[in-house]
């Protein structure tokens, strides 16, 4: 856990200066949305997919450098079939029920992460790196139990099946993560630098509105793939 905590303090003067420019460009109506957020959206996908190469190299080494989510909920990380310590394949749930049980526990941290930029304004870059721990660790734990059972270059070609899975619904989950953390640090500078209920702060207020719908529909996204797509694809 500590190593999340210095990654977030090591990068948070820089995200508080992107959000100084982000809050600045919010006020400009003559701007299109994506314009307004360019640097931001980008400066978080790439320090998420940073994290997430170090950590997931880090964890095939020593998975015990890497914090995970056997650790985050205190349960078993793995079963033991065939003689060999496998972790446990995502459980396969019924349809809709199963649906909207990952999207509730993923609409709870977007919650989060949405609250801690706005108290904090890059608070959300704690969430943002422990959820870069686990899949990394996860996806290191699969593959460093099952590389020494099979040939050269079945290593590659297993490595990149499970990250292809993951990524189907990792992607559109982060992403939801992402756009709540963009719209929390926007609106905290806002309030700050802002006249709450002037035109400016309105302008920012919408946008962090809309930002907010795009995460949620982001989560749903990525709650039916994880639950129609890759969970049946990791299971076989």
């Amino acid at each position: 856990i500590s190593t999340i905590l210095f990654t977030v303090i090591l990068v948070i003067p820089t995200v508080n200066k992107l959000f100084d420019r982000e809050e600045k460009l919010e006020v400009k109506e003559k701007l299109s949305f994506f314009i307004k957020h360019e640097h931001i959206i980008d400066f978080f996908i790439y320090f998420f997919m940073g994290v997430f190469i170090v950590l997931f190299f880090i964890a095939l080494i020593n998975s015990n450098l890497v914090f995970s989510e056997a650790q985050l909920y205190n349960i078993q990380s793995e079963i033991v079939v065939e003689n060999r310590n496998l972790p446990p394949p995502p459980p396969l749930g019924n349809g809709d029920g199963e649906i909207f049980r990952i999207f509730k526990n993923n609409f709870y941290v977007m919650a989060i992460s949405f609250v801690l930029s706005l108290f904090y304004g890059a608070g959300a870059l704690f969430l943002i790196t422990l959820n870069a721990s686990i899949f990394a660790s996860a996806l290191a734990g699969v593959i460093r139990t099952t590389l020494p059972s099979i040939g050269l270059l079945s290593k590659y070609t297993f490595t990149l099946c499970n990250l292809g899975i993951m990524f189907f619904h990792m992607i559109p989950e982060v992403s939801g993560y992402l756009l709540a953390a963009i719209a929390g640090g926007v609106l905290s500078h806002a309030f700050v630098r802002e006249k709450i209920g002037g035109k400016n702060f309105k302008n920012v207020l919408i946008d962090s509105i809309i930002l907010l719908i795009a995460a949620i529909l982001f989560l749903i996204i990525a709650a039916f793939v994880e639950n129609e797509i890759s969970k049946k694809l990791f299971t076989s």
